[in-house]
């Protein structure tokens, strides 16, 4: 059963909807995955189930690598992990999951950050924009 190969593991990404300018919160996530270690055996024929964990879980934010954790064999199945991040600018949170084997998964959430005046805080500056070839 453990060695059973599955396609449609869910990823879980909670990060809030919005935050002000300067405050501090909290992403969560959650791999559903086996986590086998490599070592246990098939009671009925005694072949080792093959090794196959998530080894690297990497966060950026807008593109921007801002979190790493590299995981090991003794990590539970359905590992879940939470980190904080200080809200500066609204964005793109990703996540992307690495397994032993290179395989990789993603779960993308938007978060959009508000000065105190209740304007979206962009992750490019158009103020000073003079023409389009600015910003493309």
């Amino acid at each position: 059963m453990a060695n059973e190969e599955r396609k449609n593991w869910r990823r879980r990404l909670k990060v809030p909807k919005s935050a002000l300018e300067g405050e501090v919160i909290t992403i969560k996530t959650m791999a559903e995955h086996i986590m086998e270690p490599g070592v246990r055996r098939d009671p009925e024929t005694g072949v080792i189930y093959p090794k196959k964990i998530i080894d690297m879980v990497i966060c950026r934010f807008n593109g921007k690598q801002i979190y790493r954790s590299q995981w090991y064999s003794g990590v539970s199945a359905n590992p879940f992990m939470s980190f904080k991040m200080k809200a500066v600018t609204s964005g793109l949170v990703e996540v992307e999951w690495v397994d032993d084997y290179g395989q990789s998964s993603y779960k993308k959430a938007v978060l959009v950050v508000y000065d105190n005046e209740g304007k979206e805080i962009l992750p490019i500056k158009i103020d000073n924009v003079k023409s389009i070839k600015d910003i493309m």
